[in-house]
């Protein structure tokens, strides 16, 4: 048996070498596929992760007119003019065109000539309808033809109509009435009194 010569070992150590050098280069190919890999999960993983859910909107706040002196004016179907006014208005939190007003006074102009006076210590007024509806110490005064003194009412300022379902007194001239109820015309000439009217006459005796 002959012993191996020096080339035979530089030959076997020359393919021991190659063979370390392409299991290293085929370790760091694996290397780079499962780094690439990787990378792919993770872009696909952000790409297609579900979107987050949208945050919630924030309320709106209600806007609220600051408290103060408050006026408000206008013409009614007949051409003639009306007005409100009042201490203290403030718009409510939910329905914009609904004022909620304190010590108020108001007027309008009948069509057949003079004028309606009403004051009463709180009132809620509608921009839209013109509805007036007032409590507290209601009076409705025609100066010269009647006073009417009440606890509540609703007036609509555009027809001038007055409508109340309490108790009323109202006083003329001559007589002294009240009712249960009472109601105008839209054009203000009738006054309308229902439900246990009684009436006392100025000068009447009792016998």
């Amino acid at each position: 048996m002959s012993s191996p010569t020096p080339d035979s070992f530089t030959q076997k150590a020359e393919q021991a070498r190659k063979r370390a050098l392409r299991s290293r280069r085929l370790g760091y190919g694996a290397a780079l596929i499962a780094a690439a890999l990787a990378a792919v999960f993770i872009v696909q993983g952000v790409i297609h992760a579900p979107p987050a859910p949208p945050a919630p909107p924030v309320p709106e706040k209600a806007q609220q007119m600051a408290g103060g002196f408050s006026s408000f004016s206008g013409i009614d179907i007949n051409d003639k003019p009306f007005s409100v006014k009042a201490l203290q208005g403030v718009q409510d939190t939910h329905d914009e065109t609904l004022m909620h007003l304190k010590s108020v006074s108001g007027a309008f102009e009948r069509r057949e000539g003079g004028e309606v006076q009403v004051i009463a210590d709180n009132a809620d007024y509608e921009l839209k309808t013109k509805d007036l509806m007032v409590s507290g110490h209601v009076r409705f005064e025609e100066p010269g033809r009647y006073v009417a003194k009440l606890s509540s009412a609703t007036v609509n300022l555009e027809r001038q109509r007055i409508v109340t379902k309490e108790p009323v007194q109202v006083e003329t001239s001559g007589a002294t009435v009240s009712a249960d109820s009472m109601e105008t015309s839209e054009d203000g000439k009738l006054v309308i009194l229902r439900g246990h009217v009684k009436a006392q006459f100025l000068g009447a005796t009792n016998e």
